[in-house]
Protein backbone atom coordinates (compact mmCIF):
# COMPACT_ATOMS: atom_id res chain seq x y z
CA UNK A 1 0.00 0.00 0.00
CA UNK A 2 0.79 3.53 -0.82
CA UNK A 3 0.55 6.57 1.42
CA UNK A 4 -1.55 9.27 0.21
CA UNK A 5 -0.10 12.85 0.84
CA UNK A 6 -1.77 16.08 2.23
CA UNK A 7 -0.07 19.54 2.16
CA UNK A 8 -0.97 21.64 6.08
CA UNK A 9 -0.67 24.90 5.55
CA UNK A 10 0.94 26.53 8.83
CA UNK A 11 1.30 30.16 7.95
CA UNK A 12 4.00 32.12 6.44
CA UNK A 13 7.52 33.45 7.51
CA UNK A 14 9.29 36.78 6.43
CA UNK A 15 13.46 36.62 6.53
CA UNK A 16 15.61 38.68 5.01
CA UNK A 17 16.53 37.27 1.61
CA UNK A 18 19.91 37.16 2.80
CA UNK A 19 19.39 34.03 4.77
CA UNK A 20 17.98 32.69 1.76
CA UNK A 21 20.26 33.91 -1.09
CA UNK A 22 23.81 33.61 -0.59
CA UNK A 23 25.73 37.49 -1.35
CA UNK A 24 22.51 38.98 -1.85
CA UNK A 25 23.09 42.05 -3.20
CA UNK A 26 19.77 44.35 -2.87
CA UNK A 27 18.36 44.38 0.59
CA UNK A 28 14.45 42.96 0.68
CA UNK A 29 12.21 40.67 2.61
CA UNK A 30 11.17 37.11 1.23
CA UNK A 31 8.06 35.98 2.66
CA UNK A 32 7.81 31.98 2.20
CA UNK A 33 5.23 29.61 3.09
CA UNK A 34 5.76 27.13 6.24
CA UNK A 35 4.49 23.84 5.04
CA UNK A 36 3.78 20.24 7.08
CA UNK A 37 2.08 17.35 5.45
CA UNK A 38 -0.16 14.63 6.29
CA UNK A 39 0.40 10.98 5.39
CA UNK A 40 -2.44 8.58 5.44
CA UNK A 41 -2.36 4.73 5.01
CA UNK A 42 -4.99 2.67 6.16
CA UNK A 43 -5.64 3.71 10.06
CA UNK A 44 -1.92 4.72 10.01
CA UNK A 45 -1.41 8.86 10.05
CA UNK A 46 1.35 10.01 10.01
CA UNK A 47 2.69 14.10 10.66
CA UNK A 48 5.73 16.02 8.92
CA UNK A 49 6.94 18.64 10.28
CA UNK A 50 4.35 20.99 13.02
CA UNK A 51 5.43 24.65 11.82
CA UNK A 52 5.64 27.69 14.73
CA UNK A 53 4.58 28.26 17.98
CA UNK A 54 2.80 31.11 16.93
CA UNK A 55 3.55 34.52 14.99
CA UNK A 56 5.50 36.58 17.51
CA UNK A 57 8.46 33.74 18.02
CA UNK A 58 9.62 34.38 14.54
CA UNK A 59 11.11 37.70 15.88
CA UNK A 60 13.41 36.07 17.94
CA UNK A 61 15.50 35.13 15.01
CA UNK A 62 16.39 39.06 14.37
CA UNK A 63 16.60 40.59 11.16
CA UNK A 64 12.95 41.72 11.16
CA UNK A 65 12.12 38.06 11.35
CA UNK A 66 8.64 37.80 11.73
CA UNK A 67 5.41 34.85 11.74
CA UNK A 68 2.25 35.14 9.93
CA UNK A 69 -0.67 33.16 10.19
CA UNK A 70 -4.43 32.76 9.88
CA UNK A 71 -6.77 31.25 12.26
CA UNK A 72 -7.20 28.44 9.80
CA UNK A 73 -3.55 27.83 9.32
CA UNK A 74 -2.96 26.47 12.98
CA UNK A 75 -1.60 22.78 12.95
CA UNK A 76 -5.45 21.51 14.93
CA UNK A 77 -7.60 23.56 12.07
CA UNK A 78 -5.32 22.10 9.26
CA UNK A 79 -5.95 18.54 10.53
CA UNK A 80 -9.61 19.35 11.67
CA UNK A 81 -10.17 20.18 7.73
CA UNK A 82 -9.34 15.82 7.24
CA UNK A 83 -10.84 15.13 10.27
CA UNK A 84 -8.85 13.97 12.54
CA UNK A 85 -6.88 16.24 15.77
CA UNK A 86 -3.62 15.29 17.26
CA UNK A 87 -4.78 12.17 19.18
CA UNK A 88 -5.53 10.48 15.66
CA UNK A 89 -1.72 10.83 14.75
CA UNK A 90 0.35 7.20 15.57
CA UNK A 91 3.37 9.54 14.37
CA UNK A 92 5.37 12.76 14.03
CA UNK A 93 8.39 13.12 11.99
CA UNK A 94 10.60 15.98 12.17
CA UNK A 95 13.36 16.96 9.43
CA UNK A 96 14.89 19.37 12.10
CA UNK A 97 13.95 21.17 15.09
CA UNK A 98 14.26 24.19 14.08
CA UNK A 99 11.84 27.28 15.20
CA UNK A 100 9.34 27.25 12.34
CA UNK A 101 9.62 23.08 12.13
CA UNK A 102 8.97 21.57 15.76
CA UNK A 103 6.50 24.32 17.14
CA UNK A 104 3.68 22.95 17.96
CA UNK A 105 4.74 18.86 18.93
CA UNK A 106 3.38 19.46 22.14
CA UNK A 107 -0.30 19.37 21.06
CA UNK A 108 0.22 15.88 19.96
CA UNK A 109 -0.58 13.45 23.20
CA UNK A 110 2.68 11.70 24.82
CA UNK A 111 1.08 8.45 22.85
CA UNK A 112 2.16 9.86 20.05
CA UNK A 113 5.44 9.04 18.96
CA UNK A 114 7.58 11.87 17.86
CA UNK A 115 10.83 10.67 15.82
CA UNK A 116 13.89 12.60 15.17
CA UNK A 117 17.37 12.30 14.19
CA UNK A 118 19.40 12.02 17.42
CA UNK A 119 22.00 14.04 16.28
CA UNK A 120 19.54 16.90 15.59
CA UNK A 121 18.45 16.43 19.17
CA UNK A 122 22.14 16.74 20.12
CA UNK A 123 22.92 19.49 18.76
CA UNK A 124 19.89 21.67 19.23
CA UNK A 125 20.66 21.29 22.98
CA UNK A 126 23.96 22.37 22.28
CA UNK A 127 23.78 25.88 22.22
CA UNK A 128 25.50 26.88 18.95
CA UNK A 129 22.33 27.94 17.49
CA UNK A 130 20.97 30.05 19.91
CA UNK A 131 17.34 31.53 19.33
CA UNK A 132 16.51 28.89 16.20
CA UNK A 133 15.73 26.14 18.83
CA UNK A 134 13.22 27.69 20.76
CA UNK A 135 13.66 25.81 24.82
CA UNK A 136 9.94 25.87 24.89
CA UNK A 137 10.02 23.19 21.82
CA UNK A 138 13.24 21.55 22.71
CA UNK A 139 12.08 21.30 26.55
CA UNK A 140 9.03 19.74 25.07
CA UNK A 141 11.11 16.99 23.36
CA UNK A 142 13.31 15.98 26.45
CA UNK A 143 9.82 15.92 28.76
CA UNK A 144 9.23 13.10 25.77
CA UNK A 145 12.50 11.74 25.85
CA UNK A 146 11.79 10.70 29.64
CA UNK A 147 8.77 9.30 28.81
CA UNK A 148 8.62 5.92 27.31
CA UNK A 149 7.47 4.95 23.99
CA UNK A 150 6.86 9.33 23.20
CA UNK A 151 10.19 9.71 21.33
CA UNK A 152 12.63 7.61 18.90
CA UNK A 153 15.92 8.67 18.26
CA UNK A 154 17.40 7.19 14.83
CA UNK A 155 21.13 7.06 13.92
CA UNK A 156 21.05 8.20 10.62
CA UNK A 157 24.90 8.92 10.28
CA UNK A 158 25.37 5.25 11.41
CA UNK A 159 22.63 3.21 9.86
CA UNK A 160 22.43 5.67 6.73
CA UNK A 161 18.56 4.73 6.43
CA UNK A 162 15.76 3.81 9.09
CA UNK A 163 12.50 2.33 8.33
CA UNK A 164 9.90 4.37 10.42
CA UNK A 165 6.52 2.27 8.36
CA UNK A 166 6.02 0.46 5.63
CA UNK A 167 6.82 2.68 2.80
CA UNK A 168 8.32 5.30 4.69
CA UNK A 169 12.03 6.02 6.00
CA UNK A 170 14.32 8.21 7.08
CA UNK A 171 17.68 9.36 5.47
CA UNK A 172 20.67 11.68 6.87
CA UNK A 173 19.76 14.96 4.75
CA UNK A 174 23.93 15.99 6.36
CA UNK A 175 23.43 19.62 5.65
CA UNK A 176 21.24 22.79 6.54
CA UNK A 177 21.82 21.26 10.28
CA UNK A 178 24.14 18.73 11.87
CA UNK A 179 20.93 15.98 12.01
CA UNK A 180 18.40 17.34 9.57
CA UNK A 181 17.03 14.37 8.02
CA UNK A 182 15.19 13.37 4.47
CA UNK A 183 12.05 11.75 5.00
CA UNK A 184 11.30 9.18 1.93
CA UNK A 185 7.46 8.11 1.27
CA UNK A 186 6.10 5.68 -1.32
CA UNK A 187 3.09 7.66 -1.94
CA UNK A 188 -0.14 7.39 -4.38
CA UNK A 189 1.60 10.34 -6.74
CA UNK A 190 4.96 8.33 -6.89
CA UNK A 191 8.30 8.52 -4.41
CA UNK A 192 8.30 11.78 -2.41
CA UNK A 193 11.12 13.28 -0.83
CA UNK A 194 10.82 15.70 2.32
CA UNK A 195 13.73 17.56 2.65
CA UNK A 196 13.03 20.43 5.30
CA UNK A 197 15.13 23.38 4.32
CA UNK A 198 18.12 21.90 2.79
CA UNK A 199 16.05 22.88 -0.10
CA UNK A 200 15.17 26.82 0.71
CA UNK A 201 14.22 28.14 -3.03
CA UNK A 202 14.07 25.88 -5.87
CA UNK A 203 14.81 28.75 -7.92
CA UNK A 204 18.29 29.84 -6.77
CA UNK A 205 19.44 26.11 -5.54
CA UNK A 206 18.01 23.94 -8.94
CA UNK A 207 17.42 26.32 -11.43
CA UNK A 208 19.83 29.35 -11.18
CA UNK A 209 21.55 29.78 -14.87
CA UNK A 210 24.75 30.23 -13.42
CA UNK A 211 24.48 26.62 -12.10
CA UNK A 212 26.85 23.67 -14.39
CA UNK A 213 24.73 20.68 -15.65
CA UNK A 214 23.37 18.66 -12.67
CA UNK A 215 25.30 20.82 -9.96
CA UNK A 216 23.27 22.59 -7.10
CA UNK A 217 23.25 25.66 -5.53
CA UNK A 218 23.81 26.35 -1.49
CA UNK A 219 21.20 29.03 0.15
CA UNK A 220 22.75 31.35 3.07
CA UNK A 221 21.50 29.27 5.96
CA UNK A 222 23.67 26.12 7.08
CA UNK A 223 26.03 25.29 9.93
CA UNK A 224 27.85 23.10 7.83
CA UNK A 225 31.23 23.33 5.76
CA UNK A 226 30.18 24.68 2.42
CA UNK A 227 31.96 21.22 1.10
CA UNK A 228 29.87 19.01 3.20
CA UNK A 229 26.13 21.24 2.09
CA UNK A 230 27.19 21.09 -1.37
CA UNK A 231 27.42 17.38 -0.71
CA UNK A 232 24.03 16.55 1.01
CA UNK A 233 22.30 18.84 -1.79
CA UNK A 234 23.69 16.52 -4.74
CA UNK A 235 23.19 13.80 -3.01
CA UNK A 236 19.40 14.69 -2.23
CA UNK A 237 19.01 15.17 -6.09
CA UNK A 238 20.12 11.49 -6.48
CA UNK A 239 17.81 10.01 -3.66
CA UNK A 240 15.95 8.19 -6.28
CA UNK A 241 15.77 8.04 -10.17
CA UNK A 242 12.32 9.77 -10.35
CA UNK A 243 10.79 11.34 -7.10
CA UNK A 244 8.57 14.42 -5.93
CA UNK A 245 10.85 16.87 -4.23
CA UNK A 246 8.90 18.67 -1.46
CA UNK A 247 11.03 21.39 0.54
CA UNK A 248 9.70 23.35 3.16
CA UNK A 249 9.21 26.68 2.12
CA UNK A 250 8.77 26.16 -1.84
CA UNK A 251 6.46 23.58 -4.32
CA UNK A 252 6.87 20.57 -4.66
CA UNK A 253 8.80 19.91 -8.02
CA UNK A 254 9.63 16.47 -9.87
CA UNK A 255 12.99 15.37 -10.37
CA UNK A 256 14.75 13.08 -12.36
CA UNK A 257 18.28 12.34 -12.91
CA UNK A 258 19.33 14.69 -10.18
CA UNK A 259 17.03 17.45 -12.52
CA UNK A 260 14.11 19.27 -12.26
CA UNK A 261 12.12 18.03 -14.94
CA UNK A 262 8.62 19.67 -14.07
CA UNK A 263 7.12 22.12 -11.33
CA UNK A 264 5.79 25.14 -12.79
CA UNK A 265 2.31 23.92 -13.29
CA UNK A 266 1.87 21.46 -10.21
CA UNK A 267 1.54 25.21 -7.42
CA UNK A 268 0.53 24.76 -3.38
CA UNK A 269 -2.07 27.37 -2.34
CA UNK A 270 -1.09 31.03 -3.37
CA UNK A 271 1.82 30.25 -6.00
CA UNK A 272 2.30 31.20 -9.41
CA UNK A 273 4.23 28.94 -11.75
CA UNK A 274 8.26 28.43 -10.72
CA UNK A 275 8.70 29.98 -7.39
CA UNK A 276 6.68 30.67 -4.64
CA UNK A 277 8.92 34.26 -4.18
CA UNK A 278 9.22 36.66 -7.34
CA UNK A 279 12.02 39.09 -7.66
CA UNK A 280 10.95 42.48 -7.62
CA UNK A 281 13.20 45.70 -7.90
CA UNK A 282 12.49 45.58 -3.94
CA UNK A 283 13.15 42.22 -3.41
CA UNK A 284 10.90 40.14 -3.42
CA UNK A 285 6.93 39.65 -3.17
CA UNK A 286 4.24 37.06 -2.69
CA UNK A 287 2.16 36.26 -5.87
CA UNK A 288 -1.04 36.54 -6.00
CA UNK A 289 -2.97 33.70 -4.58
CA UNK A 290 -3.80 30.46 -7.91
CA UNK A 291 -6.48 29.02 -6.48
CA UNK A 292 -5.58 26.23 -3.93
CA UNK A 293 -5.09 22.24 -3.51
CA UNK A 294 -4.37 19.63 -1.30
Amino acid sequence: MSWTLHTLDLGEVELNQRRMVPNAEAPGVVRVPVQGWLLVQGEQRVVIDTGFREPNILRRLGDNACGIEQPHQRLVEQLRLHGLTPADVQFVLHTHLHIDHAGQTDLFPMSTVVVVNRRELEYAVSGLSGPSYPPEDIKHLIDRLHTRGALSLLDLEATGSESVLPGLRCLPAGGHTEGSMLVVADTDQGVAVFCGDLIYSVRHQLLSPTLTFNDVGLSANHVVARRSEKAALKRLMRVAPHFKLFPSHDRPVWVQDARVVQGADDCLPGQAGGCWCQQTSMGYREPEAQGSTS
